[in-house]
């Protein structure tokens, strides 16, 4: 699958909130069949191939598939109205009787899962990557702001400059963010080269450095999302009241990182960097740590 993927540039979507307990699966002989509902298809109705996951009948399994998006069992809804994230396409989707072989079943072996702790460094890596869309998307508000300023904001009339560029309120705001913006960012880097090092030998790492790892990325997610919440709520202070026009658009950025970051709770990474810190508890791997 590894390889087909990335021979065909496949475009992934996902249909797998863990949350909504509504696609159940059925055996049939030798596949494995899904049905129902999800609220969330990230992606999937402009990707190649679909990320499905339901809960097997009459047990607490949960089973992943990857499936073609463009077939008679999905069809994704036009529903999606969210203040934010607007082109991630992610509406609901319906199954409806889309058969998987068993042997597709992402993690199983003769129908039985196999665990191990690398299954589970999926998850701090799409953390990670929530990261990058946080730090990208202050970043473009931070880089698309300034802009405005050198060329478009006027100076405050009481000031006393003939410049926005010159006020001191605008060079502190700027110096204020720009900082912050760095300093997560190193973090995220540090971070990012750190699950590298993980990954070179991947079936081999433990609980304890997966645990260890974990508790790093909780903490840059913590931080991104406070300076990202930050930085495209407040960059309207340097741009003036002219640039709440909605032809610009500067409110983009604060609808995505205020729509993208309520995925999971803040508090519980900040618990995890916490729980280690005073109590030297390794986060235990869940959907979502």
């Amino acid at each position: 699958m590894e390889a087909d993927a990335t021979r065909n540039r496949w475009f992934f979507g996902g249909a797998v909130n863990p949350r909504d307990a509504d696609l159940t699966i059925r055996e049939d002989g030798d596949d494995i069949v899904y049905s129902g509902r999800k609220s969330f298809s990230t992606g999937s109705k402009v990707s190649d191939v679909t990320v499905l996951e339901g809960v097997l009948e009459g047990t607490d399994t949960h089973i992943f598939a990857i499936v073609p998006s463009e077939q008679e069992g999905i069809t994704f809804h036009d529903d999606w109205d969210n203040i934010g994230q607007r082109l991630t396409e992610s509406g609901s989707v319906t199954v409806d009787g889309v058969r998987v072989p068993w042997t597709s079943a992402a993690g199983f072996v003769d129908r039985a899962f196999q665990p191990r702790v690398y299954n589970t460094l999926n998850v701090p890596t799409i953390q990670l990557v929530f990261v990058s869309f946080y730090l990208g998307i202050a970043r473009g508000a931070l880089e698309t702001g300034a802009e405005y300023t050198r060329s478009t904001t006027r100076p405050w009339l009481h000031g006393g400059q003939e410049r926005a560029v010159d006020e001191p309120y605008q060079l502190d705001l700027y110096g204020d963010y720009q900082s912050k913006l760095w300093a997560v960012e190193a973090l995220a880097d540090a971070v990012a080269q750190e699950a590298l090092e993980i990954h070179r030998d991947a079936w081999n790492v433990t609980a304890e450095q997966r645990g260890a790892h974990e508790v790093r990325v909780a903490a840059v997610k913590a931080r991104a999302t406070e300076v990202a919440l930050e930085i495209t709520s407040g960059i309207f202070e340097g741009l003036g009241a002219r640039a709440t026009a909605s032809q610009l658009g500067f409110d983009r950025f604060w609808r995505n990182v205020r729509t993208h970051t309520l995925h999971d709770p803040v508090a519980y990474k900040r618990r995890e960097v916490g729980a280690h810190l005073l109590r030297d508890e390794l986060p235990e791997p869940t959907w979502y740590s």
